[in-house]
């Protein structure tokens, strides 16, 4: 009997908590409308007993003066990606670290190479930054790397995850006030069965509220803060941004092909110099092996003569 009249009396008050809950946060919702459903049983012993629960979430749609409101609570994740050209990348890097500190930024990570790789005929330094700058400085940062670099690629994506962040955050608000009842059921519990299954329960809400809790936090960090893949090369001259006249190509292209032949020459003497010993030990081998080779065909040729000599003689 005292079953029966306590699990009564747990749907009653969770009813009416369920209620008052529902029509708290219908007020105090600005920018959605939270539809919960959920599905709730009790066995024969009057255990709680959690079923389901789907939760959905709509922007307004935004019409005349509400317009600019709307824009301006929109999560929009912004990614960039820069490929620049510096005639001292050292200076260059310099310059952009000292920019990104200053706007209240941080370098997420580098990757500096120096003389370690190849383009054409000369060895090349580079550098690959992944930079997050706050998204209302972007503009500023971005002047900062035109004005030091010579920007030969530019590409920009913008996610907009205002209503994933708004499914989330409802999602959050069910959890707690889930999480307030079950507490408020678990004190007044009194059966081992009773705690043990609300408890249960209350560890799945607490651990999914902790997941919600890091997804949000990992959003506003991306809105926040702007993400910039810059890889600047260094260079001997900027690549050009204009179209060349026919006459400009062809005095730019005869220099530069004197140059490469220039080039050619020098790096042949480079490396006739580093060769050196190599060459005289090839060159001495070689010559041990002609000299053995004539001498052993003068031999040679000195028996086939006696030879004949004496052929004749007995003739």
């Amino acid at each position: 009997m005292k079953k029966s009249f306590w699990g009564k009396w747990v749907i009653v008050a969770f009813t009416a908590s369920f209620l008052l809950t529902g029509c708290g946060s219908s007020k105090g919702a600005s920018y959605a409308t939270e539809n919960m459903a959920a599905e709730e049983a009790y066995d024969e012993s009057g255990i709680y007993e959690y079923k389901a629960a789907d939760f959905d979430a709509q922007l307004p749609k935004a019409t005349g003066d509400d317009q600019k409101v709307i824009d301006s609570s929109r999560k929009l994740i912004t990614t960039m990606n820069i490929s620049a050209e510096a005639e001292n990348l050292d200076e260059v890097l310099e310059s952009v670290n000292g920019r990104v500190k200053e706007l209240g930024g941080y370098v997420e990570s580098s990757n500096i190479y120096n003389g370690s790789r190849y383009s054409g005929r000369a060895i090349t330094r580079d550098a690959n930054l992944t930079i997050r700058i706050p998204a209302d400085k972007l503009e500023v940062f971005l002047q900062t790397v035109e004005g030091v670099t010579n920007i030969t690629n530019k590409s920009q994506n913008v996610e907009d995850v205002t209503l994933e962040y708004v499914d989330t955050e409802s999602r959050k608000k069910a959890l707690k006030a889930e999480e307030s009842r079950l507490l408020e059921i678990v004190q007044t519990a009194e059966t081992v069965e009773d705690i043990i299954a609300v408890e249960s329960r209350l560890s799945e809400v607490r651990y999914e509220l902790e997941s919600i809790e890091s997804k949000l936090r990992t959003i506003d960090n991306k809105v926040n803060y702007s993400t910039i893949y810059l890889d600047i090369t260094e260079v001997s001259k900027y690549t050009p941004v204009e179209e060349k006249s026919a006459g400009k190509r062809m005095v730019e292209g005869f220099v530069e092909s004197c140059g490469s032949v220039l080039h050619a020459i020098v790096e042949f003497f480079v490396w006739f110099v580093i060769y050196i010993p190599q060459l005289v030990l090839l060159a001495i081998v070689i010559t041990i092996v002609v000299l053995v080779i004539r001498r052993v065909l003068k031999k040679k040729k000195k028996v086939v003569a006696d030879k004949t000599n004496d052929n004749t003689q007995n003739e």
